[in-house]
């Protein structure tokens, strides 16, 4: 029981940066205008939300202009 609960303070920091990264992803993406994203925002929409954390990575290094 005790490497359960060792286990969820090591992963709850990971999990709420992750989710803060996806949603400051989302809403640069969405504030962003269109000329300024390499390729159609929706596309970039689904890749930011369906691979988490790589998706944010990718969409900072490589959608943004």
């Amino acid at each position: 029981m005790e490497s359960i609960l060792s286990n969820w303070k090591l992963l709850v920091p990971i999990i709420v940066l992750q989710i803060a990264l996806q949603i400051y992803a989302l809403i640069d993406l969405i504030k962003s205008p269109a000329e300024e994203i390499r390729g159609p925002k929706f596309l970039w929409g689904i890749i930011i939300v369906c691979f988490q954390i790589v998706g944010v990575i990718v969409y900072f290094a490589l959608g943004k202009l």
